[in-house]
């Protein structure tokens, strides 16, 4: 499993520590995670700084020479024409997963194991192209969002990708969000966004996701699959075991 999905699968997990100083100065768990597109390590840097999860560089290996992060921020690279021996030199840069469209990237690119696969999923959203995607071995799939208010549809829209693709979802802001379009779009299967920005602007953003409410269960939930059949419940029958 790759980092980025553990990273994932950790959210909202209180930090690890040891001893009372550890406690003290552990970081509030989180529930939503921040990924930057940046365009040099410089800006990966100050990304890593203003306290994204995950920076993304364009180009190949070469962007990830010499970069150190802080605060165990992950390392990204977006493959535009990915083979499988740019994603083997991305990995042993230091890349923790790579971005790739489908379309342009080749077979063999997702011939490496152990690094993360992001898919930019482009506006061809028909259901068999989703359903088709669903056969790879996927991180996460990159979908375009609007911030602002997100309606009913919107959610069901975004529902729908994750649903049909078994991905989850990495929504590609237009703008700094706030907390109300990061909770919306986290309800509807998107742990994770992605922005770009000046630091100024990446730090909003942490700041809005760090302020996302835990998701609120669902356990009560009584609608049934489609196609089951409805089980009746007839006292009369109940009467009749009795006898």
């Amino acid at each position: 499993m790759s980092k980025f999905r553990n990273r994932i699968r950790d959210l909202g997990r209180a930090p690890a520590g040891f001893g009372f100083g550890a406690l003290i100065s552990s970081a509030k768990s989180r529930h939503m995670l921040v990924v930057a597109e940046v365009e040099d390590a410089a800006a990966a840097a100050a990304a890593a700084e203003a306290g994204v999860d995950a920076v993304i560089l364009r180009g190949s290996a070469s962007a990830l020479e010499g970069l150190t992060l802080a605060n165990h921020t992950l390392a990204g690279v977006w493959l535009e024409d990915a083979t499988g021996a740019e994603v083997t030199a991305a990995q042993k840069a230091g890349a923790d997963f790579f971005l790739f469209d489908d379309g342009r990237a080749q077979a063999s690119a997702l011939t490496p194991t152990d690094i993360g696969r992001i898919l930019l999923l482009g506006p061809d959203q028909e259901t068999e192209r989703l359903r088709s995607v669903a056969a790879i071995d996927l991180d996460a799939v990159v979908v375009m969002g609007e911030v602002g208010a997100t309606t009913v549809r919107d959610q069901i829209a975004l529902r729908r990708v994750a649903g049909l693709t078994g991905a989850h979802l990495l929504v590609a802001a237009n703008a700094v969000p706030d907390t109300d379009t990061l909770t919306a779009w986290r309800d509807a299967g998107a742990p994770a966004v992605l922005v770009s920005g000046t630091a100024a602007e990446l730090r909003a953003a942490v700041q809005a996701a760090e302020a996302v409410p835990a998701s609120k269960r669902r356990d009560d939930r009584v609608t049934p699959a489609l196609g089951a059949p409805r089980v009746s419940h007839d006292h009369d029958d109940d009467d009749d075991e009795d006898l």
